[in-house]
């Protein structure tokens, strides 16, 4: 009778650890996460060539180009273990096609928060690094001001005293790379692995400068001051698309 007794417990012994063992490997620990971008002003949709939005400055000023990079987007953990992605994605913000980036592999489960670099780091920011596409070939940053290419381009139109003005906010040199914090908490799921970053426009120009197109100045390009005030601006510039 005891050595029944035995023998039946270890037969449920060892189907617990196949069921444990099985429960592991069918377990799903990565996934492929695909992140939509979208943009607004303020919690409105952003509507190119529309003078219809205000600054902090109170210039009225509409978008009609928004391509920039992203790069080295980073997953932090609340117990500190992070995972980054060391792909670049263009982005061109008037094409839906181009507002959706895939990244493979990435672990499922909760993260604190998500960084990520507007622009390339100083190893990649090289002339001809990037693959030779009408897009790479477009963010090109001129060689006379230290080659790669531009991290940021926003172009458009404002009005002062009902006179329409050009605007050209670009961003380029290593100088100008732009660190970017979601400090929002998120839930990778193996079964819906989607997540939305959303851009708010005026946060380029709010914090912490305030930044008019009128007093400052229109055309940032070259102008190591003008791209250090939207570089700081943009830290905040994204959140999570709820």
């Amino acid at each position: 009778m005891i050595n029944k007794r035995i023998y039946l417990i270890a037969i449920f012994g060892i189907l617990a650890l196949v069921s444990c063992k099985k429960d592991k490997e069918i377990s799903p620990e990565y996934t492929s996460l695909k992140i939509n971008f979208s943009y607004t002003v303020d919690g409105h949709p952003l509507i190119f060539d529309s003078i219809m939005y205000s600054n902090d400055a109170g210039e009225l000023y509409a978008v009609s180009r928004l391509e920039y990079y992203v790069s080295n987007i980073t997953f932090h953990r609340p117990y500190g273990d992070i995972h980054k992605t060391n792909k670049i994605f263009y982005l061109e913000a008037t094409t839906p096609s181009a507002n959706s980036i895939l990244l493979d592999s990435i672990p499922t489960g909760r993260y604190s928060y998500i960084t990520f670099n507007v622009g390339l780091d100083a190893n990649h920011n090289v002339s001809y690094s990037l693959p030779n596409t009408a897009e790479n070939i477009n963010m090109a940053w001129p060689a006379m001001m230290g080659g790669g290419y531009h991290f940021l381009k926003l172009e458009g139109h404002y009005l002062i005293d009902s006179s329409n003005f050009g605007y050209a906010m670009h961003l380029g040199g290593n100088a100008s790379l732009v660190s970017c914090k979601i400090n929002e908490e998120c839930i990778v799921n193996y079964y819906d692995p989607k997540l939305g970053f959303k851009m708010n426009i005026n946060e380029w120009f709010r914090t912490p400068h305030i930044y008019s197109f009128n007093t400052d100045g229109n055309y940032s390009m070259g102008d190591s001051l003008l791209m250090t005030k939207i570089k700081s601006n943009g830290f905040d510039a994204f959140s999570l698309q709820k």
